[in-house]
């Protein structure tokens, strides 16, 4: 049997392919631009393979959507994006021939306790979710800090499960990060666009922020930190492995491969989680919001 897992990265999807024993068959990159062009050659490219079962893509995720049941109000909770365009849009679009299933973000997790949700939305992606799945076949506890090309995130897992987490848009020096005062006196004379938000970061700030979150999960319950990513080798501190592929895509593969009962299933209990991304949010005029988001479709 073949499961398959993709990444979403910034500049390239990687598509693993691992065997029943979670052996890595084939590990492809494609460039982000071809996915929006060219989208049916990858779905091609896996396809070819006869996957089992193939965990989707996603942004902010949402728990165990089969591919052929996903809606357009399903694919906006997974991108929050209004423009309906992009290469998630166009892979999560094409993937309905696929044997595929969506997974679940950070702020999705059950074992991530409640007040860490609250007016949260981006905990950690998907993919960081996939990261950690991966780590977490060769670690029971850990710190993940995570440096892709543009986005930062770090997780901790404690008794095997996610407890907590940073994701880019709340990560400061993390492309995707934004102080409120700035939003609110930039919402004043242009829309905020995520174009906008995610156009600049300081990988510097980025990196304090992310060791102060780290070291005291390190400290206080004696874990190690690992460090993926692009950039990891920028980073001053932290265990790194020299992975010929994306964590993250591995992963995901893994994530299948453990959903359908097979290599890893000991560790699915990881993913238990419910709800969409929006669920948290309490601020005032939220309910008028969500309407609107519910609607959509």
């Amino acid at each position: 049997m073949i499961f398959a897992g993709v990444d979403p990265g910034t500049s390239s999807y990687a598509v693993a392919m691992v065997d029943g024993l979670g052996r890595v068959i084939n590990y492809t990159e494609f460039p982000t631009d071809q996915v929006e062009k060219d989208v049916l050659s990858i779905i091609g490219h896996i396809l070819k393979y006869k996957p089992t079962l193939i965990s989707l893509p996603s942004g902010h995720g949402l728990p165990f959507i089969k591919a052929r049941d996903l809606e357009e109000d399903d694919i906006f909770q997974m991108t929050l994006s209004t423009t309906g365009r992009g290469p998630l849009h166009s892979f999560l679009r094409a993937s309905k021939r696929l044997p595929g299933i969506t997974i679940p973000s950070v702020v999705e997790l059950l074992s991530v306790p409640r007040h860490r949700k609250v007016n949260m939305i981006d905990l950690g992606t998907a993919d960081k979710v996939a990261s950690a799945f991966f780590y977490r076949t060769m670690f029971r506890d850990f710190v993940l800090v995570e440096t892709g090309s543009k986005f930062i995130s770090a997780l901790a897992v404690l008794d095997g499960v996610i407890v907590d987490g940073l994701g880019s848009s709340i990560l400061p020096g993390s492309a995707g990060f934004v102080d409120g005062e700035v939003a609110y006196l930039l919402s004043q004379r242009r829309p905020l666009t995520k174009n906008l938000i995610y156009s600049t970061g300081t990988f510097q700030r980025a990196m304090e922020v992310a060791e102060m979150f780290a070291k005291y999960y390190a400290e206080e319950y004696q874990v190690p930190v690992l460090v993926s990513g692009k950039r990891k080798d920028r980073v001053p501190f932290g265990l790194k492995f020299d992975f010929r592929f994306k964590e993250s895509a591995v992963g995901a593969a893994y994530i299948a491969s453990a959903f359908a009962g097979f290599r890893f299933k000991e560790y699915i209990d990881m993913l238990n989680s419910t709800g969409t991304p929006i669920d948290y949010v309490e601020l005032e005029g939220w309910e008028e919001t969500i309407t609107w988001i519910r609607t959509r479709s």
